[in-house]
């Protein structure tokens, strides 16, 4: 008696989990997604409805909106790619025009993360610059040293 409504209410709600531990999904019959919530009527939502919605929830937008905004976006780029290339081949006739099926595997590889960023590259070619400006230095102390030796001879 000393437990609240939603206590009473999650104690009496059977586990969505099997005896290993492995969630199982439960099928849905409902015409639309929150029917019974609907049709109970009564301003209290069980708690274990709630979970459940939270969860089918969860894997719709994990398994199948993820999946459908991929393809939608996959598609739309096609679809880009393939009227930028036939426009350029029709306005320069034929001259300008680039095959989309070569294109898209040179892109995945120019995306690509460098093993070498590009701040390393900036340090490299100072570090470069410097040595040749000691080099040239040196090559110039060492030709005049060899003259001066070359005159005193």
């Amino acid at each position: 008696m000393s437990m609240n409504k939603l206590e009473v209410e999650e104690s009496l709600q059977s586990t969505i989990r099997d005896d290993r531990g492995l969630i199982q999904v439960q099928v849905n019959n409902e015409g639309f997604f929150g029917e019974g919530l609907m049709q109970n009527g009564t301003k209290c939502v069980p708690l274990g409805a709630m979970k459940s919605q939270d969860f089918a929830q969860e894997l719709y937008e994990s398994r199948i909106a993820s999946l459908q905004r991929f393809v939608a976006m996959t598609v739309m780029f096609h679809q880009m790619g393939w009227r930028v290339s036939d426009f350029f081949r029709k306005w320069t006739f034929g001259l300008l025009g680039y095959r989309i099926d070569r294109t898209h595997s040179i892109m995945r590889i120019a995306t690509t993360a460098s093993p070498i960023s590009g701040a390393d590259i900036r340090d490299r070619k100072r570090a470069i610059f410097y040595m040749r400006k000691i080099h040239h230095s040196v090559q110039v102390i060492s030709t005049a040293w060899l003259a001066y030796k070359a005159k005193k001879a």
